[in-house]
């Protein structure tokens, strides 16, 4: 009985990853390695004559995650069940990981999961490079080069902030009736920052809320 673990990629509904949509992929390969990257991020100081800024802390950066995944159709090692080649293979995981998704107007939310490797957040790039090929140039062997960065869903971030002043960071659930505008105002006493509240939120129009969506109200340096 073999005690083999492949690395596992699961789609989610929401940030949290608590919502899975019934969708994963296993590796074909696990990948020999993985880079996991953290970020601290600072800002110059902007004094004249700066010949050597000073690094103003701003905050921590997100964590980044990098795997190489290897995918081979020669025959050496059986397609996993469900795929006729590696291109099938190759559009569920793009599906999965990259695709945009209309239902939920963004990328799929992402647990990837492989012993001590847990994961949580979303893709920030995929590279496909074919390397083999039979006679009529169909592909049977590539490469996967993945970045994820991690993904802290708003609540999560308010409590870390521990933040309970109006002026900072809010979380609010929409509920029935609530307009971008009209919750906005509630926060700020002034609807007409909608627009930095849906830019924010990565709202292609202030429209796109839907009850039980989570909208994150930012520190906004009034007029």
């Amino acid at each position: 009985m073999s005690n083999l673990i492949k690395l596992k990629i699961e789609a989610y509904k929401d940030a949290v990853c608590t919502q899975p949509l019934g969708k994963s992929i296993d590796a074909f390969l696990n990948p020999e390695s993985y880079s996991v990257n953290y970020a601290v991020n600072y800002e110059s100081s902007k004094e004249k004559q700066n010949n050597a800024g000073t690094q103003i802390f701003t905050g921590m950066g997100p964590t980044g995650l990098e795997l190489d995944l290897t995918v081979d159709g020669t025959g050496v090692i059986p397609l996993p069940a469900g795929y006729s080649d590696i291109d099938s293979y190759i559009k569920t995981l793009k599906n999965i990981i990259y695709d945009y998704q209309g239902v939920y107007h963004r990328p799929n939310y992402l647990k990837i999961a492989w012993k001590n490797l847990q994961f949580t957040g979303v893709c920030e790039s995929l590279t496909l490079k074919y390397s083999l090929f039979k006679p009529d140039g169909t592909p049977i062997r590539a490469s996967v080069k993945l970045k994820f960065k991690e993904n802290i869903d708003f609540k999560t971030k308010l409590k870390m902030a521990q933040s309970s002043s109006p002026d900072l960071t809010h979380v609010r659930t929409v509920k029935a009736g609530d307009t971008l505008p009209l919750m906005t105002y509630r926060i700020y006493g002034d609807s007409s920052y909608y627009v930095e509240v849906a830019r924010a939120n990565n709202l292609s129009h202030f429209s796109d809320i839907r009850p039980g969506d989570d909208i994150y109200f930012p520190p906004i340096k009034k007029k």
